[in-house]
């Protein structure tokens, strides 16, 4: 009995880490009544916008050149007067295997992340990250990312 208690403690103890490339960035609003809408999403399309701003109350905010969504104190602000919850997703097609939630090394999966690990991530970066065994589909921290810009964090 012993023994399996320690397998338990050992298993949530022990990070998971995984690696993959940034796909996809989502934000995501909730309103009373449990309505979801997308506010905006965040890809990388030739010869588009590769932000697609769907809650015309935020398109102000965004350019048409810009890459790369980053939320600032005064954004997440605004958007939660407007929402109930918000929630940050990435899109990463992992490199390695997260056996968490049972995503295999090639596939692309959506996890929702921090604000700062949200803005941390740009499209087209590679990220290891650890996910976190109490919160399914969560990135519990983006421990580093590699862009243009070099290595972050």
């Amino acid at each position: 009995m012993l023994t399996i208690a320690f397998l338990l403690f050992f298993y949530y103890v022990i990070p998971v880490e995984v690696e993959g490339v940034v796909e996809t960035k989502a934000i995501n609003g909730r309103m009373s009544g449990n309505t979801g809408a997308t506010i905006l999403l965040n890809r990388q399309v030739p010869g588009e916008p590769w932000i697609l701003v769907e809650d015309k109350d935020f398109e102000q905010f965004f350019s048409p050149e810009d890459r790369n969504v980053f939320i600032n104190d005064s954004l997440h602000e605004q958007m939660d007067m407007k929402y109930v919850s918000i929630d940050y997703i990435v899109s990463i097609q992992v490199s390695s295997d997260d056996p968490v939630n049972d995503v295999r090394k090639g596939q692309t999966y959506a996890y929702y992340a921090s604000r700062e690990d949200f803005n941390m991530a740009e499209i087209g970066d590679t990220v290891r990250y650890r996910v976190s065994r109490f919160e399914d589909y969560r990135i519990e921290e983006i421990l580093e990312s590699s862009n243009r810009r070099g290595i972050v964090r």
